[in-house]
């Protein structure tokens, strides 16, 4: 069946290109959207089994900065799709564990060896990770994980003292979380835990201002091309294969480490799982382009891209968590300059506070809260011949 849309991630990103959410969110709600509707439908034959596009998104903002507009897009499209089964925003694990025995799918391909395919794919569009896993509970995690690894899922319940297997269950998620939360929820040792290691942290501070006022578009024809395209994707079925020039790049980046690879502490069991995401990221980008079930060159390209661009920002979750809020950063910033210029009675250099404020919060907070502490007249910014902007503090400044 002919496509409406050249690609699928790219028409969702300009259709939702009107929306408050930052471009980084909208293209990962996209990337989430089509491995939910692949199912395990699709799949890639490496690491000696075959490898669904399984994906756990969490996307990571501040406040108000257009988490929940995209992901309740993405579980409006799921509930669309036919015969698909999407779960609450909120369960319990013997509420969830419920839901995945009652998604239960049977694909019938009358030419192929066996003839029939069964298996259970749930999916998960949750605004608030909160609301859906409202504090940290290893029994709940490890469940999740184990479904995440595509293994055979077993139960007793005392209750009626039934015992029920799941052989080939699924759950694609995506939900939305403050670093706030993370700090508060995480317990220490979690990020050496196997859930946060197969998640795909999404971190954007991005804020996006669209008018009030500002005329709504008539997409109607546009969603409509989108929802064909998106069923399309969902009637996928059989082995995607690597090009022998998409194999070559693969193999080659894995046997090197995985280049460029991010070095924060806390991901050191991520990393150990780049692989498996990258290849699912490149089922993703493959079927999100057309009907062919090859990789190209080009579809790997693309799938290198979105991973170096989600890691590039991840470390800035961590500052986040950290910081204590921008107060806590205004706060320490004043009492660095205060100290400095007590020793040196000179203004202090633009690039020193830049310096400071870098170890402490994400890069786009760092002119933020620079301004604001101009405008609040805890510093003052001075122009010192031969070396640029400068700033000298208040003495005693009203940070109440």
């Amino acid at each position: 069946m002919t496509r409406m849309n050249e690609d699928w991630v790219d028409a969702f990103v300009e259709y939702t290109s009107n929306l408050p959410s930052p471009e980084l969110f909208r293209k990962w709600s996209a990337i989430s959207c089509i491995a939910g509707a692949l199912e395990r439908k699709v799949w890639v034959q490496a690491m000696g089994s075959a490898l669904y596009p399984t994906m756990y998104i969490i996307l990571v903002a501040p406040p108000g900065v257009g988490k929940t507009v995209v992901t309740s897009i993405v579980g409006k499209i799921w509930r669309e799709l036919p015969d698909h089964h999407v779960a609450a925003s909120s369960v319990t694990k013997a509420a969830l564990i419920d839901d995945l025995k009652d998604a239960e799918r049977t694909i019938i391909r009358p030419q192929d060896t066996p003839s029939t395919n069964t298996f259970h794919s749930l999916k998960i569009a949750s605004n608030e990770l909160g609301v859906l896993i409202p504090s940290y509970e290893n029994d709940f995690m490890n469940v999740l994980t184990d479904i995440y690894d595509g293994h055979g899922y077993s139960e007793r319940r005392r209750t009626n003292d039934k015992q029920f297997a799941l052989d080939h269950p699924q759950i694609n998620m995506i939900s939305a979380t403050t670093p706030g939360y993370l700090n508060n929820m995480l317990p220490e040792g979690a990020w050496d835990q196997g859930f946060l290691s197969r998640t795909m942290l999404v971190y954007s501070g991005q804020r996006v201002l669209i008018s009030p006022f500002g005329k709504v578009p008539n997409r109607e024809e546009h969603t409509k091309n989108l929802m064909a395209d998106i069923k399309s994707i969902a009637r996928s079925y059989g082995e995607i294969k690597f090009s022998a020039e998409a194999a070559e790049a693969l193999v080659k980046w894995h046997m090197s480490g995985g280049e460029p690879a991010p070095d924060h502490p806390k991901l050191h069991n991520y990393l150990t799982r780049r692989t498996a995401h990258m290849i699912k990221l490149c089922m993703v980008s493959c079927i999100s382009a057309g009907e062919t079930k090859v990789i190209s060159l080009e579809h790997y390209q693309r799938a290198m891209e979105w991973l170096v661009e989600l890691e590039h920002y991840i470390p800035d979750i961590f500052k986040s968590m950290q910081s204590g809020g921008d107060q806590k950063a205004i706060e320490d910033t004043w009492y660095m300059a205060m100290r400095l210029y007590a020793e040196t009675k000179k203004p202090i250099e633009e690039r020193i506070l830049v310096q400071f404020l870098q170890r402490r919060v994400p890069a786009h907070s760092i002119d933020y809260i620079l301004k604001i502490m101009v405008r609040a007249k805890i510093l003052k910014e001075t122009q010192v011949n031969k070396i640029g902007l400068c700033y000298t503090p208040a003495t005693k400044p009203d940070m109440t």
